[in-house]
């Protein structure tokens, strides 16, 4: 890196210092204000009881209104005790704001710490604050469990208010009225009883009260394992797990009887280079062809390394891909496309079966919603075949997803099920890539995006300068790595993680 760059970036962090810095001690602010907000509606009744108690002190005692009105009473409690739950949430995800707030002013403190040539002895005598980006823990049992404590028995005791308010319909009798002549302390001792009467309100109440830091717990595991970030790799399969430029120009040859060097595509998709003289039609005879993608050969060792990436790292494997077939032009193209492909597939699945049944007899092909139902199901083929191959070449994943729409667009308001979406959607923290236009979007949402070099994402002399200038890596994000192989992309995963 440069000097100059170096400033700018350290000028940057300084910027982001004071900006995170200003952040942090507002959050500690606005907890305290909503704590404040919090006790106000915890004090509710207790100053509608002491109202009804000055104006009714001739009139009626306060517990024979309670015992009155038991059931609207008993909801308004319980209102309130769902309240403070909510805002309980509410605080522990400002105080996790003001944790990740410290953890990026530790990081920026560690940078300029590291980038210091003094002596560590001194470095570490004049350090009190830590420089570790992973501290604050977000699961802070002696500083703000007590707090999750202090919440619990507030919430829990007005729940347990509304409880014994609820249950009073059932011992509506006189000996309880008379005890109210006892006063508000003989109601209370009343309201006990009739808790103890019922089991099961035990039960309930210990429920709500250890909930609290049931809720604590899950929310601090998430912000530590998946909050802005996840332990997902996304991986393309064309041109990453497969062969695919040496199997379509294998294919080329036979189905259209034209020649092709795998090493001189450098666009794809292949029809849109001129110099190859490949049409869009010699495309169809190859990719509507079932042969091209059920012998598809597997790239050396990748199913190993996505196996270790798996096993080794906890990494959850997602595979994408996205297979516009059949490309054809017409309703009747289509039909004679996906009879011949289901005629060469030996499987049996209740969708195959129905399309089978569709796509026989030439009356049916007249009828729209017949037509609609073929539409529908007519991916549905490659889909089953396509999980066949990674099962055959021993790729393991936990999600397949096969992308529907548009497969370029990364517009959130598309909502087209592709991987720009899902990436969103899940997190992804890694994603292995073959096409430099997708890998450029990806890693806007991605933490760090491998790219296969191919020819068609590299520069060449052959190409034209405005391309090339796109494909050298300083015209790209910093977070797109280019790699040859697996074994590479196993490598800077393992620095990574």
């Amino acid at each position: 890196m440069s000097d100059n760059n170096t400033q700018k970036f350290e000028n940057f962090l300084l910027s982001e210092y004071q900006n995170i810095a200003q952040a942090h001690f507002k959050s500690i602010e606005t907890i305290s204000s909503f704590f404040r907000y919090y006790l106000l509606i915890m004090s509710i009744p207790i100053s509608s009881i002491a109202v009804i108690s000055q104006i009714g002190s001739n009139k009626e005692k306060v517990s024979s209104i309670i015992l009155k009105y038991n059931l609207p009473i008993s909801f308004i409690i319980f209102c309130i005790s769902l309240i403070g739950l909510g805002i309980f949430g509410y605080i522990i995800n400002l105080r996790f704001d003001s944790v990740l707030y410290a953890r990026v002013v530790n990081g920026i403190r560690k940078y300029f710490y590291d980038a210091s040539e003094l002596e560590i002895n001194f470095k570490l005598r004049q350090r009190a604050l830590p420089q570790s980006p992973q501290l604050p823990s977000y699961h802070e049992k002696s500083f703000f469990l007590p707090v999750v404590f202090v919440f619990a028995i507030m919430n829990s005791l007005y729940f347990f208010t509304g409880l014994a308010l609820y249950n009073l319909h059932f011992f509506l009798n006189e000996d309880l009225f008379k005890a109210t002549e006892g006063g508000f302390i003989t109601c209370i001792k009343e309201l006990v009883n009739i808790i103890l009467a019922f089991p099961l309100s035990f039960v309930l109440i210990a429920f709500f009260f250890f909930s609290h830091f049931v809720i604590y717990s899950m929310l601090a595991y998430r912000r530590e394992t998946s909050y802005l970030k996840s332990n997902i790799i996304g991986i393309d399969i064309d041109g990453v797990i497969n062969k695919h430029r040496e199997h379509f120009c294998s294919l080329l040859k036979k189905n259209a009887n034209k020649e092709l060097n795998p090493e001189d595509i450098f666009v794809m998709p292949v029809h849109e280079d001129a110099r190859l003289n490949i049409t869009r039609e010699d495309e169809r005879e190859v990719f509507n062809d079932p042969i091209y993608w059920d012998e598809m050969p597997a790239i050396e060792n990748a199913s190993n390394v996505i196996a270790r990436l798996k096993n080794i790292f906890k990494l959850k494997i997602f595979i994408f891909t996205c297979r516009p077939w059949p490309d054809v032009e017409s309703t009747e193209q289509l039909i004679d496309v996906l009879t011949k492909f289901i005629k060469k597939s030996q499987h049996a699945s209740s969708r195959i079966l129905l399309l089978r049944l569709f796509t026989k007899g030439k009356l049916l092909h007249k009828y729209k919603f017949i037509k609609s139902i073929i539409n529908w199901l007519k991916e549905e083929p490659l889909i089953l075949l396509t999980k066949r191959w990674l099962k055959n070449h021993n790729f393991r994943y936990d999600k397949f997803v096969f992308e529907k729409g548009n497969d370029y667009s990364s517009d959130p308001r598309g909502k087209f099920k592709n991987r720009f979406y899902i990436g969103r959607k899940k997190k992804l923290r890694f994603f292995v890539e073959d096409d430099l236009e997708k890998a450029i979007k990806l890693s806007y949402i991605c933490d760090v995006v491998f790219l296969i070099s191919h020819p068609y994402n590299e520069p060449n002399q052959k190409l034209p300068e405005e391309i090339n200038k796109l494909r050298e890596k300083e015209n790209f994000p910093s977070n797109i790595i280019r790699v040859k192989n697996w074994n590479e992309i196993y490598q800077h995963a393992r620095r990574l993680l």
